[in-house]
């Protein structure tokens, strides 16, 4: 899971546009994530880097699935599929404590 801080850099949630929503169900509740493409270069300072770009996020009371939108098709889906699994993950865990 990543923690994006937009207080120290308020530039990234300008950067991010929203694409999409999916609907993650955690037992028996069913929870719409926002899916936002942002450029990633911009904001990592070596971009041949293994770290991971995207996926799944939660500032304060919000949650999210991030992509990189220089990404493939494939990349951008496997980061969704990530992010959907990160968010069953924070959902279990927040509803049993």
């Amino acid at each position: 899971m990543s923690e994006f801080s937009t207080t120290t850099n308020p530039n990234v949630s300008q950067n991010m546009r929203l694409v999409g929503v999916v609907q993650v169900r955690v037992g028996g509740r069913l929870y719409a994530v926002p899916v936002s493409a942002m450029d990633f270069a911009g904001h990592q300072s070596d971009s041949s880097s293994s770290e991971k770009r995207g996926g799944f996020f939660v500032q304060g009371d919000t949650m999210g699935i991030v992509v990189d939108e220089t990404a493939s098709e494939q990349q951008m889906r496997e980061q969704v599929m990530d992010g959907c699994a990160e968010a069953v993950r924070h959902l279990s865990a927040k509803i049993l404590n």
